[in-house]
């Protein structure tokens, strides 16, 4: 069963990934739509989540409408629309002056109703549609709209793995009782690790087929977005909006080759007050955020480009503990693990010289699944979907 009881959930929560911390939460998180992007941001790094429900209080104070989902990916965005509105940190001015203007503009921000941000529709249709008796194949259809006939306009009505379209499948969705009321919360990475767990309910020809023979990380009409170290975050974050990405590659200056991932899970943890740091370039940022001390390398162990920077040095020096990834000869069940074992939700896909050519979603990595019809119509499937097992704020 997809952790079908109070208690078997809890013992999910319990359950800490790499840094030892907790996977979630036992109640969901519920945000009001009269608290303020300042304490919707507190709450959110405090139950290390990206997204919560945005609700409509009724005067009882203790039944609600639940409106819409929020996450930190909606308040970056928010901040984003009033930087552009105010037009007084622009890319033209010097580093600490856009820093003070928009550490200005993040502290009114900060005291922004929620019912002011704009949500995007993550999971906003499918509240009356999550049940706690539904199936996977039923999550994976109806709620995430991964799998046959589940996205109109889709070739084939279905998703590909590495489809642009991907994009716009919720990321989670909530189950509600019979009153109205949210009881949990169930996320893309929810599902891609109970099927980790069960994995033995896949065809051994999807969980032990490469990346590179699925089509992953080859991207097709998906192209991944890099952004080199010294890029301002702030405009990386420009970039990923207009991409329409959730993630970013940071790449180093001189070589290209992959050093950070940049997304909306590694602002999470930064209060309205230090907005100013987004003036940093993504380097720097990346640095101070991973509490890393740059240092150049001995003579003898210097192999990087002259136009390499010293941050970009620095987290080279780091490789895999700040970026997940892989090559295209790693299988789906190889990427799963890392997705679990690190906490993430996603892998970049590099090449020989450690260049990001893809990467690899959790959105992929289901759709690649729900091709399985041996598994996911199993009678091992039909489990109900009333609990949470991984949903982290690593991406």
């Amino acid at each position: 069963m997809f952790s079908p009881t109070p208690r078997a959930r809890k013992s999910l929560a319990a359950e800490s990934s790499l840094h030892d911390r907790p996977t979630r939460s036992l109640l969901p998180l519920i945000l009001r739509v009269d608290q303020t992007v300042g304490s919707a941001l507190t709450a959110l790094a405090s139950m290390r989540v990206q997204s919560a429900p945005l609700v409509q209080m009724h005067s009882d104070n203790t039944h609600y409408d639940a409106q819409c989902f929020l996450s930190v990916g909606d308040i970056v965005l928010g901040f984003l629309e009033r930087v552009n509105a105010a037009a007084t940190a622009s890319s033209e001015l010097p580093v600490l002056q856009r820093m003070a203007e928009l550490t200005l503009l993040g502290q009114a921000y900060a005291q922004t109703p929620l019912r002011d941000v704009r949500s995007r529709w993550d999971g906003t249709g499918v509240w009356a549609a999550a049940t706690p008796e539904m199936t996977l194949l039923e999550a994976l259809h109806k709620c995430l709209r991964i799998g046959a006939d589940a996205m109109e306009g889709a070739p084939g009505g279905e998703p590909l793995a590495g489809s642009p379209m991907l994009r716009q499948c919720p990321h989670r969705f909530a189950v509600i009782d019979a009153g109205g009321m949210v009881t949990d919360i169930v996320a893309q990475s929810d599902v891609a690790m109970y099927i980790r767990r069960n994995r033995d309910i896949l065809d051994p020809s999807i969980i032990d087929a490469t990346v590179k023979s699925l089509g992953l990380g080859t991207q097709g009409g998906r192209r991944i977005t890099s952004m080199s170290v010294s890029t301002p975050v702030i405009d990386c974050f420009y970039e990923m909006e207009r991409a329409n990405v959730q993630a970013v590659a940071i790449v180093d200056d001189g070589t290209d080759v992959l050093v950070g991932n940049l997304s909306e899970s590694d602002i999470a943890t930064l209060s309205t007050d230090a907005f100013g740091a987004y003036a940093l370039p993504v380097g720097e940022f990346l640095v101070h955020t991973h509490g890393i001390t740059p240092i150049v390398p001995p003579r003898d162990d210097r192999v990087y480009s002259p136009q390499s920077t010293a941050y970009g040095v620095a987290l080279a020096q780091e490789g895999a503990r700040l970026v997940v990834s892989c090559q295209d000869a790693a299988t789906v069940g190889e990427v799963l693990e890392l997705m679990h074992v690190r906490a993430v939700h996603r892998v970049w896909v590099v090449d020989d010289a450690r260049r990001p050519i893809g990467v690899i979603s959790l959105a992929d990595i289901l759709a690649v699944v729900s091709i399985d019809d041996r598994a996911i119509s199993s009678d091992s499937c039909a489990a109900k979907i009333t609990g949470g097992e991984s949903e982290s704020i690593a991406a």
